[in-house]
């Protein structure tokens, strides 16, 4: 039998009840709030300087080369602090979701992912690609262990965004209030995995490979802006524990 609620034998139960009012949401503290903004501030900077120099480097076209050719030549150490500043503040968003998670589901995973995805991005910044079209006047030749872990770290930087994308999603999924987000999430994945695709055949047969590359790693930097922007106008993010429903024999 269901105890109805505002019946003696409920209250009488009450210590095993979580009561709804008691597990009212709030809005994120300002001091995690804070710590977000860090993280995705790094990553529209990145954005934003890459593109940039991707506009603004002799010799260097935006639409066919990849991201991490901005490392070489002149100015390359531009893109190469870029990507260490990236990874930084990658890391303290890490630390940031770790306790806006805590204890509900993802809180080991995601900022695991995130964590990884910055430590990641700044080895790719002390150890670039081998030249191959860029600077001008460059051929392909053997690779070297600089830019194979390079490669390997690029590889690895695409998945942890991707798996991110995922595990928020499987977080948010549970609550009315974000289905849709959860549904965004899971789009940015995809979307991240078809235009690396696009990418990776791009770059084997001389097409716009660097204009797909922008699209896959936008996806990230717009995702975290459009969250940002809902968690600071005060939209409630933590789920809050199932309400515990009694009965008895």
């Amino acid at each position: 039998m269901l105890l109805r609620p505002g019946s003696p034998a409920h209250h009488a139960a009450s210590p095993l009840h979580v009561n709804a009012d008691a597990q009212a949401l709030t809005p994120l503290p300002r001091t995690l709030l804070l710590w977000l903004t860090v993280g995705v501030a790094g990553a529209v900077l990145f954005t934003m300087i890459y593109l940039i120099e991707g506009v603004t480097r002799p010799g260097y076209s935006a639409w066919q080369q990849p991201i991490s050719a901005l490392s070489l030549g002149p100015g390359g150490w531009v893109q190469q602090a870029n990507f260490v500043v990236f990874g930084v503040c990658t890391l303290c968003l890490a630390g940031a979701w770790h306790k806006v998670l805590k204890g509900g589901a993802g809180a080991i995973t995601y900022p695991l992912l995130r964590g990884l995805e910055g430590l990641v991005a700044i080895l790719v910044g002390f150890f670039s690609q081998d030249p191959a079209g860029y600077p001008p006047g460059t051929t392909l030749t053997t690779p070297t262990l600089h830019s194979e872990i390079h490669l390997i770290g690029a590889f690895v930087l695409v998945g942890t965004i991707v798996f991110a994308f995922l595990v928020m999603a499987w977080h948010v999924a549970r609550d009315l209030h974000w289905w849709r987000w959860a549904a965004y999430s899971v789009l940015s994945a995809l979307l991240t995995l078809v235009f690396m695709a696009l990418f990776g055949m791009a770059h084997q047969h001389g097409g716009d490979a660097g204009l797909f590359e922008c699209l896959a790693v936008s996806t990230e930097p717009i995702w975290g802006v459009l969250l940002l922007a809902r968690l600071w106008a005060g939209t409630r993010f933590m789920q809050p524990p199932p309400q515990t429903i009694l009965r008895s024999h």
